[in-house]
């Protein structure tokens, strides 16, 4: 007998085998399983199959498994499968991590990430004074590994779990890539206090305000950023403020009815913001007759997102300050925070929302009423972090409200 035919007598053996083996379990799967067999539905032959593989994994895989961490990786895989970057699926860890990030105070090192199209986990920011930047992470950096481990926008959940996760006063070593280069960072985790609210007195009545963060309350708190932003109004007119210039540059958005609280101080009655959703319904939100009276304007720049551009969207409708800076981040759609009974939940994108005027800035951002950039060797700094001999954008601002 030829080698070839060897061969071929053994594969068609090893096929017959199969076949047997196979014939075998599903025979008696069809006997124990009768009514999981395909339906006409899809959702119930997604089911039946899950049921299936659970069937098997039981009764014929060779080693241990967790069956919970199975079922929560297949729901955390078909909300993923959406490739949205806004919509997500957390464990009971996870979200109680999510809900407590838009809050005045919580653990880790200070840094704001999203999300990209390309699967990457980007920094938006990070809070003032926090761990993360004081250590020099930048805006635009890509987070690729936290203690060694890789991770990317697909698991970027765990990422921040994990960095969130030690002791207080433990250290984390964070990757990020930077113009092609790789950067290690080790940061201690601390409590994270974000104050969100700057006020500083300049010249010739003017009042600057910078805001890097439009965040709730904590639990057992009524202290958010529109309770810091109206405390720090009124103690700039204490000083003398008449003219006020509102600097957003950095500032990546928050809770959505902080940042309508805000817009109501400054504009005059009418709409500030709606949101529109799948069903057609809209929801809006308004202000009322008492409003800011005196001359404004408004800094922003590509890492001004989300509840930042509701709030410059409205001023620059209302014609109520000149907008100043750069174009903004593009982000106009909303999320839903849905909480499950067992502690676990979905963010989930609902509605886009649209700027008085109905402009939705999704992918597209606000353009500024006066374009200026600034100095080449800063591309690559927070704003606040530029001397304010260097900040064009800043000078701008005080230029157009009268100032030297």
């Amino acid at each position: 007998m030829g080698t070839k035919t060897k061969i071929a007598l053994t594969a068609l053996v090893s096929a017959a085998l199969s076949s047997v083996v196979t014939a075998n379990i599903v025979g008696g799967l069809y006997q124990k399983y009768a009514a999981m067999l395909p339906s006409k539905t899809n959702e119930q032959n997604v089911y039946n199959k899950l049921k299936t593989i659970e069937y098997f994994l039981d009764d014929q895989y060779l080693y241990d498994f967790d069956n919970k961490k199975l079922t929560e990786s297949a729901i955390k895989g078909y909300v993923e499968a959406l490739d949205e970057p806004y919509t997500h699926y957390y464990t009971k860890d996870e979200f109680t991590q999510y809900t407590s990030s838009v809050e005045d105070g919580y653990m880790g090192i200070g840094i704001v990430i999203t999300a990209t199209e390309d699967n990457t986990i980007e920094v938006i920011s990070t809070y003032e004074d926090s761990p993360a930047h004081k250590a020099g992470i930048l805006p635009g950096d890509v987070l690729i590994k936290v203690d060694d481990k890789e991770y990317n926008a697909d698991t970027m959940d765990m990422a921040v779990s994990y960095i969130r996760g030690g002791e207080v006063g433990t250290s984390v070593k964070v990757t990020v890539l930077r113009d092609g280069k790789e950067f290690d960072y080790d940061i201690l985790r601390s409590d994270i206090i974000t104050k969100s609210v700057y006020p500083k007195m300049l010249d010739n009545g003017i009042g600057l305000v910078r805001i890097t963060g439009f965040n709730a309350a904590p639990d057992n708190s009524d202290r958010d950023t529109y309770t810091e932003f109206k405390d720090a109004i009124e103690s700039l007119k204490g000083e003398g403020m008449t003219k006020l210039i509102i600097d957003l540059r950095d500032n990546p958005g928050g809770e959505l009815q902080v940042v309508c609280n805000i817009a109501d101080m400054l504009l005059p009655e009418g709409t500030i913001t709606y949101m529109e959703y799948k069903n057609g319904k809209k929801d809006t939100y308004t202000s009322d007759k008492a409003e800011l009276d005196m001359p404004m304007a408004v800094l922003i720049n590509g890492n001004s997102a989300s509840a930042s551009e509701v709030l410059t969207g409205a001023i620059k409708d209302y014609k109520k300050a000149a907008v100043i800076g750069e174009k903004s981040y593009g982000k106009g759609i909303v999320q839903s925070v849905l909480p499950f009974y067992d502690g676990t939940g979905m963010s989930l994108t609902v509605a886009k929302y649209y700027s008085p005027n109905g402009v939705c800035i999704q992918d597209i951002g606000i353009e500024p009423d006066i374009a200026v950039e600034l100095p080449a060797q800063y591309a690559n700094m927070y704003a606040s972090s530029v001397p304010e001999e260097d900040d064009t954008q800043l000078k701008k601002a005080v230029e157009v409200l009268g100032g030297e």
